[in-house]
């Protein structure tokens, strides 16, 4: 998952990371190209670049490195990048280019390239390379090197800027050599940090997945809690309620999730001339148990609201086992949970009150509503 959540987000984002001042090496005018960039006036900086002339080996490495950076294509900036790498490489700039070469190795899933190239950097300025080795590690399914890597990165750049997906890291490392709890003190440790961690449904979300792999229900419970609740529509959301629906299937009594679903108990009264086309009677098990369309006129219980029909499939049919009656249909007023899952229709709502128990004493929520 940290592959496809992480990884090609961050090497996009990294690849207009912040560049050193070097006013030791750097003479004015190149000081001044330095600042142009980093201030974001790129077509300024593309017309001084063209009269710019280096007077020693840091500018030469600079002056590769800022045409790369202003190239639209890797196609034009990765031969500016291995110019400068190769004919500078003991210049900040020149390593720095080591770095955005191997960059964009990684973004071509080619993993051994861009690790022998961070390899190859010793700047004191470029602690960020341990968190790329470490991405490079994670790539290449080596847990103890991206758990090295990644504590590296922390204990020499512990204010740095990819500090929260350092540790996002480390427990997926630890994940897989199945270290639950080492993965769970990581993420702990984590969200101890001032600021930390700024994409909070995220860390809910992975520290509830490593406390249900731990065999730690009620804890996993409480945490894709506090993220579902952060932003119920968001796409972390549905991910954490089908976690949840899996964590209640096999802690079928332990597990309340009427959360997810809230409602306010309704005030209903009996309707005085009840449709009799809803009489109890037994089960009719060759109905489908999809509704084409929102059943109308009885009591009915509703038993559940998914945002995955097959969640809503499944309930019904376990329901209709049980001998009574299930449904469900389509909400098409609600984008995010539109699966309903019913029970009914009742004539009377002492009759569906009894159905009712029936499924809350199979752990079950449910509550009666008139249609």
């Amino acid at each position: 998952m940290l592959r496809s959540t992480l990884i090609c987000a961050l090497l996009s984002a990294a690849l207009l990371m912040p560049l050193p001042v070097r006013a030791d090496v750097l003479g004015k005018n190149f000081q001044s190209l330095e600042q142009q960039y980093l201030s974001g006036d790129l077509d300024g900086l593309a017309a001084e670049l063209y009269n710019a002339k280096a007077q020693n080996n840091e500018e030469h490495a600079l002056l590769a490195y800022l045409n790369a950076m202003l190239k639209t294509t890797g196609q034009e900036s990765i031969p500016l990048l291995e110019q400068a790498a190769s004919a500078y490489p003991a210049t900040l700039y020149g390593q720095k280019s080591m770095l955005e070469r191997a960059k964009i190795h990684l973004l071509d899933r080619q993993a051994p390239l861009a690790q022998a190239l961070l390899q190859k950097i010793n700047s004191s300025a470029l602690l960020e390379r341990y968190f790329w080795l470490c991405l490079c590690a994670e790539a290449l399914n080596d847990a103890g090197a991206t758990i090295s890597n990644a504590e590296t990165y922390l204990r020499l750049d512990p204010n740095g800027s990819h500090v929260e997906d350092a540790y996002y890291l480390i427990a997926a490392a630890y994940q897989a050599q199945s270290k639950f709890q080492s993965a769970i003190a990581t993420l702990n440790k984590l969200g101890s940090l001032p600021g930390l961690p700024v994409k909070r449904q995220y860390f809910y979300f992975q520290l509830g997945n490593l406390h249900r792999l731990a065999g730690n229900a009620s804890e996993a419970l409480q945490q894709y809690k506090q993220g579902f609740e952060l932003n119920p529509s968001s796409q972390v959301a549905f991910q954490i309620e089908d976690e949840l629906l899996a964590l209640k299937a096999t802690h079928p009594a332990s597990i309340d999730l009427g959360f997810l679903y809230p409602y306010t108990e309704l005030s209903i009264t009996q309707p005085a001339t009840p449709d009799s086309s809803y009489a109890p009677g037994s089960v009719d098990t060759t109905t489908p148990l999809k509704l084409e369309a929102k059943p109308k006129g009885g009591f009915f219980v509703q038993a559940g609201r998914f945002g995955v029909e097959a969640n809503a499939h499944q309930l019904a049919f376990n329901i209709r086992k049980m001998s009574l009656r299930a449904h469900y249909f389509e909400d098409k007023s609600n984008k995010n949970t539109p699966w309903v899952v019913i029970s009914g229709p009742y004539v009377t709502k002492t009759e569906a009150d009894g159905v009712r128990r029936k499924l809350i004493d199979s752990s079950i929520d449910s509550f009666i509503t008139y249609f």
